[in-house]
């Protein structure tokens, strides 16, 4: 597959999810459609923002396959997806929050979630991914001159498979992905955002660490393509760092359903 029919055919996975969006905007359910815990308490906020996140990505769904048609290079293509994608989920996320504090202003306020209201400490978990970062960033800084202008993006148990400029390489690629789960991680301060209606974690701890073990796994794979490509580190690096950030991830699997199930 080309980077072009990639981009393509995300183009319509994007397009396709978008419909879906929207043909049950109308039902509230646990698999398809903008889910918090502000949609999920309320009938007609989950019908208003699911019309809104649907319709706004079926717009950026039909902007990028005309993008992708028109050949622009991949790390184009990708910062723009992963930029309006973004705003679509913060948006949705303040216009959920806003209307759901309106109904309970009203008289016919919808049902409310019941039991202690959870309240986390995100600093720790925030300053932690900033350190993640802050350490590679640095690495980076002193190892810059070393890296030739066109660095290895891709790897597979093999080898490198694929390409690109050194910034976009070790500076574009890790600070985005790297944002995922920092982006993720600030949500948990808000207790609603996670108040659903079948769903109501116990701590939020669980999910501020699995986005921080996230993030640690990310830097650390980054981490090692960047010895690759500065020639300080071979492929088997790199695959034990992939290796080391799936049990990560794995670890971090295990404290969402603790805390889901009845951890502390």
């Amino acid at each position: 597959m080309t980077w072009k029919e990639f981009e393509v055919a995300l183009s319509l996975f994007l397009l396709f999810s978008s419909l879906l969006v929207l043909a049950f905007r109308g039902r509230r359910n646990p698999l398809i459609g903008f889910r918090v815990g502000y949609t999920y308490h309320s009938e007609r906020v989950w019908r208003k923002v699911n019309t809104f996140s649907g319709l706004a990505m079926l717009a950026i769904s039909l902007l990028l396959l005309g993008i992708a048609l028109h050949g622009v290079p991949i790390n184009v293509f990708v910062l723009m997806a992963v930029a309006l994608l973004l705003g679509i989920v913060f948006a949705g996320l303040i216009m959920a929050k806003r209307e759901y504090e309106l109904e309970e202003l009203s008289t016919e306020a919808p049902e409310k979630p019941k039991g202690k209201i959870l309240r986390t400490d995100i600093k720790p978990y925030l300053l932690l991914q900033l350190g993640f970062m802050a350490f590679y960033l640095l690495l980076v800084a002193l190892f810059w001159d070393k890296l030739p202008e066109r660095v290895a993006t891709h790897f597979t148990t093999g080898g490198p498979d694929s390409y690109g400029s050194k910034f976009w390489g070790v500076l574009g690629v890790p600070v985005l992905a790297w944002l995922l789960p920092f982006l993720l991680t600030i949500p948990a301060k808000d207790p609603g955002f996670f108040a659903k209606a079948n769903f109501y974690p116990k701590s939020l701890r669980g999910w501020c660490a699995f986005t921080t073990l996230l993030s640690l796994g990310l830097v650390l794979v980054f981490t090692s393509a960047l010895f690759y490509n500065a020639g300080m580190a071979s492929v088997k690096a790199i695959n034990y760092s992939a290796y080391t950030t799936l049990g990560m991830v794995a670890v971090g699997i295990y404290f969402l359903l603790r805390d889901a199930y009845g951890g502390s």
